[in-house]
């Protein structure tokens, strides 16, 4: 091919490519107009109407990370039983897969995307168009801007380190988190693998940002400063190293951390790193889980759910009735007395979709709201939270380190 011919090949190609972009982004233009969102939010939004059109719309589906979405299912059609929801459980890293490939293939059927991944969600989906966040009017001077700016956080979920109350009733085993890197809990602490989770991954990260924290840490634990091992760059990945080299246990799934640190009779059980919600299983598995507050430099690692609504979503009404319908009703206050069963009767009506989730490990963002039983020291417990930034620049190099010490 001559060189004119193949400038005239690029040139039409890019031509394509820049037309197909922005017939895209009139669509989408386009589609935030009629559906009222972005931009196009009203001051002030007539529920009456957005609750007529969503029924009219007669149906909402929604990708989450999480399995209390079945449960979210069931409970709105409860309270509104003529639209149908199509619930999908796919975990945190294929949720954001699924609205990525799917909206590249020009395909959109899914209208709310629930799940965790800061760094993917604010750098990746919501400036390509593939969400929009949306907050209820009703709700935002109720929920701090950092939980609600660039997209709206629908609980507050935390990784927490845990320990068996059964096998030690007088005292936490361990009051510093480098006690764990020691002998004495060789083959003793445990964790899900970062490998096809992001709240995993997530968490590793965050120990990274931390790394001050951790060194910090360590001179208390030890009396002397923190020397390094060969490549690491700071506290958390030397804590992260010598917890590996301390024969780390990996688990696949969250349940099984809960068992293994929760199982009552045994004479050693491991500390494990476990979702906090897994705490509730105390009551319904009899476990004997703790959690261990009092730990240097924390031993709670707080991370946002973000709930938003996908991109050209074909039932935006129905979408935004779902959203409001998570954040719980108007009428909650920091006294509503509720009973159980939440998810019946009066305290359905109040809590709504917050209903499944009302119980230690899973936070409202909402200031106005009354906090699960057993959860009243929330606000004050020691938490270390990792930074959207810091999440997009560095979360790929914590994966590698990971890949790269688990195959030596």
């Amino acid at each position: 091919m001559g060189m004119f011919k193949r400038h005239v090949v690029i040139a039409a190609t890019a031509w394509i490519i820049g037309s197909t972009a922005y017939a895209q982004d009139a669509a989408f233009d386009s589609w935030l107009k009629t559906a009222e969102l972005g931009a196009n939010q009203p001051r002030e939004e007539n529920w009456d109407e957005i609750i007529r059109k969503a029924k009219a719309e007669g149906e909402v589906t929604i990708y989450s990370s999480a399995s209390t979405v079945n449960a979210l299912a069931e409970d709105f059609m409860k309270l509104y039983p003529e639209i149908k929801v199509n619930a999908y459980d796919l975990g945190s890293e294929k949720t954001i897969e699924k609205v990525v490939r799917e909206q590249q293939a020009g395909i959109y059927t899914v209208d709310v995307v629930n799940t965790a991944g800061t760094a993917q969600m604010f750098y990746d989906l919501l400036p390509n168009h593939r969400i929009v966040n949306y907050v209820p009017r009703y709700l935002e001077d109720k929920i701090p801007a950092e939980l609600r700016e660039p997209l709206l956080t629908q609980v507050i979920e935390a990784t927490v380190l845990m320990y068996n109350a059964d096998t030690y009733k007088d005292a936490p085993p361990v009051t510093n988190v480098w006690q764990l890197t020691e002998p004495e809990w060789n083959k003793r602490f445990a964790m899900k693998s970062p490998l096809g989770s992001l709240t995993s991954l997530a968490l590793l990260t965050s120990i990274v940002e931390h790394g001050d924290d951790f060194t910090k840490a360590y001179e208390k634990h030890a009396g002397k400063p923190l020397e390094l091992s060969d490549g690491m760059e700071n506290a958390g990945y030397e804590f992260l190293h010598r917890l590996l080299k301390n024969d780390l246990v990996i688990y696949d799934s969250g349940s099984k951390l809960a068992t293994a640190s929760g199982l009552k009779g045994q004479a050693k059980p491991p500390v494990t790193f476990s979702s906090m919600h897994y705490i509730n299983k105390n009551g319904s598995d009899d476990y004997a889980n703790a959690i261990l507050y009092d730990i240097d430099p924390a031993g709670v690692f707080a991370y946002s759910t973000y709930v938003s609504i996908a991109g050209q979503s074909p039932h935006p009404n129905a979408a935004k009735l779902f959203i409001a319908f998570q954040m719980g009703s108007k009428d909650l206050t920091p006294d509503t007395k509720l009973e159980k069963p939440y998810r019946e009767g009066e305290s359905l009506k109040k809590l709504q979709g917050m209903a499944a989730y009302f119980k230690v490990g899973t936070f409202s963002p909402r200031t106005d709201v009354p906090l699960p039983k057993g959860g009243e020291n929330w606000p004050n417990v020691r938490k270390i939270f990792g930074s959207a930034e810091y999440q997009r620049d560095n979360v790929a190099a914590v994966n590698d380190f990971w890949v790269v010490e688990t195959s030596q």
